[in-house]
């Protein structure tokens, strides 16, 4: 289950880890989760959104438990992503540009941007959220605004 889901796993840690709770720390805490309610998995709903919504919640626990205040971070204080590929700049400017906006939504944003990002229906997005498919419209929506409104590289 773990490798048919790593994309995902991987994508909300990395999104949620920050100087509090590195990458590493974030995905063991994921794992372990996972592990412990794969048990109480009902099938319900489809295992890539039951593993969404372990991700999320783990990591939101996380950020509550770990983190002693919210902390403003200037862009200078955030990871930059490095590739292995120099060929295409513009292309990793666009990646970066989003990756800083991601980064500085809160946190139920950063969750609901990340699974449409990864196409996910709103319907899923809602199941996970535990919040109505309207509210994940409207709130999408807001975030797309937010995003686009930024000036893009």
């Amino acid at each position: 289950m773990i490798e048919r889901h790593e994309k995902i796993i991987f994508s909300v840690s990395f999104f949620y880890a920050n100087n509090d709770i590195p990458y590493e720390d974030i995905r063991q805490e994921v794992l372990i989760s996972l592990f412990k309610g794969y048990r109480h998995f009902r099938q319900e709903c489809s295992e890539a959104t039951w593993v969404y919504k372990v991700c999320i919640n783990t990591c939101l626990f996380s950020l509550r438990r770990f983190s002693p205040k919210i902390k403003m971070l200037t862009l200078e204080d955030l990871p930059t992503i490095h590739f292995q590929d120099e060929t295409d700049n513009e292309y990793k400017e666009k990646i970066e540009w989003l990756y800083a906006l991601i980064s500085q939504l809160k946190p139920m944003d950063k969750a609901l941007i990340l699974m449409w990002l990864d196409e996910l229906s709103y319907e899923e997005i809602a199941f996970n959220m535990g919040i109505p498919r309207n509210t994940v419209a409207s709130r999408l929506y807001r975030i797309k605004e937010k995003l686009s409104s930024r000036k893009e590289v």
